[in-house]
This record gives structure tokens, sequence and C-alpha cells, in this order.
């Protein structure tokens, strides 16, 4: 028979409803990826601060570092030394950072909406885009910078998110 008829015995195909777990899933990656987006936003509105705001924020953060030292919270006085570090240098190197960011963030958008309207294609941008949030620091930052706990705590959340919506491939088609 013709592509264009039907059997009229047929029942049509109902279409099969989004797993819950994937419409949450993409819930709690949309508001993640929006706070990201929002963030890329008002960096651009803001403007590349200034070495006087860059300075004040470096000298606040080691104030609290030497805070965490002075308390014998030695690990602490040494992540907000190594952010202090780690953040100063962004500073200096704002467009490029904007610009990963901004990358890394449309991805993650792009990855979440097609996973959210079925398309297995977004499954491997949401991949691209977790590589980009947890490797992407190490394309403009010195690895010496980036402090490995925050490293290690988003490989950890990324790969249970992958693994996650992993589970609800079998929903997706194309």
């Amino acid at each position: 028979m013709s592509d264009y008829f039907s059997p009229v015995n047929e029942t049509p195909e109902k279409p099969v409803k989004r797993p819950v777990l994937l419409t949450v899933l993409c819930i709690l990656s949309f508001i993640v990826v929006g706070f990201g987006v929002l963030g890329v936003l008002f960096s651009l509105i803001g403007g590349q601060p200034g070495a006087e705001d860059i300075e004040k924020a470096y000298n606040l953060t080691m104030q609290m570092a030497s805070d965490y030292r002075d308390q014998n919270v030695i690990f602490l006085a040494e992540l907000f030394e190594q952010v202090a570090e780690m953040s100063a240098y962004q500073q200096h190197h704002y467009w490029s950072v904007l610009l990963v960011n901004a990358v890394t963030m449309g991805t993650g958008l792009a990855g979440v909406l097609m996973m959210f309207k079925g398309k297995k294609l977004g499954f491997h941008l949401y991949i691209i885009y977790n590589l980009l949030s947890v490797g992407g620091s190490f394309l403009i930052i010195p690895s010496h910078m980036i402090p490995m706990v925050s490293v290690i705590m988003n490989l950890i959340l990324a790969g249970v998110f992958v693994f996650l919506y992993s589970l609800n491939l079998k929903w997706m088609n194309k």
C-alpha cells in the first residue's frame, strides 16, 4: 500500500510520554545552565574589572585565607589562596574566560533543550558541555592555579548527571 495511506484498522501510535527522571534532570540542568548564562550576561554587561577592583577582590580573599590559617584550618587557607590567584588570573584574561564560558553555557543549553525534546544529539552535546565545564579552565588558566578539589567535585557531579541522563537514552529517538 502507498505511504500516503494507512490501513483503516491500524490504530494511530500514541506519543510516548517523557520519563519523569528526564524531566527532573532537565529542569535541574536548566536551572544550573540558566545561572551560567546569567553569569555570562552580567559579566558582559559589567565589563572587565579594573586593576583596583581585581586587587581589592584578591586582598579580600587572601584576608579570608589568612583568617583560616590563624584558625589552623590549613586546607581552607590554601584553597582560598589558590582561588585568589586563579580569580586574579581570570580577571586579567577576562575576554578569553568569557568566551569559553559563553561557548560552554551555549552548548549546555542546546544539549538540555534537545534532550528535553527527545533528541539523542542533546545527550552528546551535554557530554561536551560537561567536558568544557570541567576542563575549560585548563584552556586558559595554568593547571597549578586550579584547585583540584573543585575539578574532582565537578567530575563526580558531571558523571552522575551523564549517567542519569544515559538511563533515558532509550526514550530519545534521533
